[in-house]
């Protein structure tokens, strides 16, 4: 309806300046009806022309990146066939509310001419985490007077996964007692002679690098190294997703939740330890143990998208999970809430053989009275508890856990 109410305004124009002409004669008045011909002659080639053969391709830096990284966008807008002046284009990227503070221009002015490629460039610092859908591209012009606007949209989709920020762990010092000669480790590239402690007769499907020659020479039978059984950790990561405990606290404390679970997700795996993850939110998820890269794949996509959205509380989801983990499992509990009850879950948990690690997240928090007292009682447990205020010093804090003396 616009652009036939538009359409009929020219018409009645140059109706209107051809009778003033007949009617009033002269050079002025053929003149106003002339450049009325060719000003509408102008204003229907850019209504009609312009952008009709306009393409646009969007360019990522990558699909996947880290929390905290920068995404490089990359819009190239080529106009092919026939060429009509564009004396203005604006090229604008749909970006996903969240995004909008952290771009510095995902519009922008362009003076194109007769220019047959554009370039839209721009970052995105400091990418929260999450999954993202970047959307359309609308390239936008018009004529010189600002009478006549052309709009093309390029429907499309990127979907961009942010990490969690992975804080590199060299070490942690984590051993687990119950676990000891309960689980082999699994994936040994190749068997350590330091480790031998005896032979045995050769048995068939043995292979050649374990048959002990000098045993077999003595003997004048085959002989097989027999090597000393390797434990390794199982663990399951128990990450506090409770509304409630992050009520009142900024949203940074979640994060670094998150990217401690993560960083000590990475170092585990890293390990070939088996790890698992609780996760109970507005969803419960219970990600099994395992040595499995595409395991520890799964736990990062859910770490990506997690939110603290969940009404659960977490030491039922502890009780609900811990009698389904393997034996020796040792429980990682990352939770900003320390208080009595949990201290008395742990407890229990260590009364049943089940070793617990405790990574207490306090942000910018100082710690009072009453978090030195649970502290000196889970050491008295024998539990480890760390105090992780900031991701930065994620590393130190992971090197020994803090001893606390109880108040009670």
């Amino acid at each position: 309806m616009r652009r036939f109410g538009r359409i009929l305004l020219w018409l009645i124009l140059l109706f209107a300046t051809f009778a003033y002409g007949k009617f009033q004669g002269g050079f002025a008045a053929w003149f106003m009806f002339y450049a009325a011909v060719l000003l509408a002659v102008y204003e229907l080639g850019t209504a009609r022309y312009a952008l009709r053969d306009a393409k646009s391709e969007r360019r990522l830096s990558s699909l996947k990146i880290n929390a905290g990284q920068t995404l490089e966008v990359d819009i190239v807008i080529e106009i092919e066939g026939r060429k009509w002046p564009l004396p203005w284009l604006v090229v604008e990227d749909t970006l996903p509310t969240r995004l909008l503070l952290q771009s510095g221009s995902n519009r922008e002015l362009h003076f194109p001419g007769y220019n047959r490629k554009l370039r839209l460039t721009y970052s995105l610092p400091n990418m929260p985490r999450g999954k993202y859908v970047l959307g359309d591209t609308r390239l936008v012009t018009g004529d010189i007077f600002g009478l006549t606007k052309k709009e093309l949209v390029h429907q499309r989709t990127d979907e961009v996964t942010v990490y969690p920020k992975i804080i590199p762990i060299p070490y942690w010092h984590t051993i687990n007692k119950f676990n000891i000669g309960h689980t082999n480790a699994q994936n040994r590239m190749a068997e350590d002679s330091s480790n031998v402690i005896g032979v045995r007769d050769y048995a068939q499907g043995d292979r050649l690098s374990r048959i002990h020659w000098r045993a077999s020479a003595r003997t004048g039978s085959l002989k097989t190294k027999e090597f000393e059984l390797h434990v390794t950790n199982d663990m399951m990561f128990f990450l506090n997703r409770s509304e409630d405990a992050y009520r009142g606290g900024s949203n940074q404390l979640f994060e670094l939740a998150v990217t401690t679970v993560a960083s000590l997700l990475k170092h585990a795996s890293s390990k070939k330890y088996s790890v698992g993850l609780t996760s109970y939110g507005r969803e419960r998820v219970t990600i099994a143990q395992s040595r499995n890269f595409e395991q520890y794949l799964r736990i990062i996509e859910h770490l990506a998208i997690v939110q603290a959205d969940g009404a659960d509380e977490y030491n039922d989801a502890i009780l609900r999970e811990v009698n389904h983990l393997q034996r020796g499992s040792t429980i990682v509990l990352v939770t900003p809430v320390l208080d009595q009850p949990l201290v008395q879950l742990i407890g229990f948990l260590e009364y049943r053989k089940i070793k617990a690690e405790l990574f207490y997240i306090v942000g910018g928090r100082q710690l009072n009275e009453v978090d030195l007292s649970h502290m000196g009682k889970l050491e008295m447990l024998g539990v480890h508890t760390y105090v992780v205020r900031d991701e930065n010093e994620l590393e130190d804090v992971v090197r020994g856990p803090i001893s606390y003396a109880s108040n009670g």
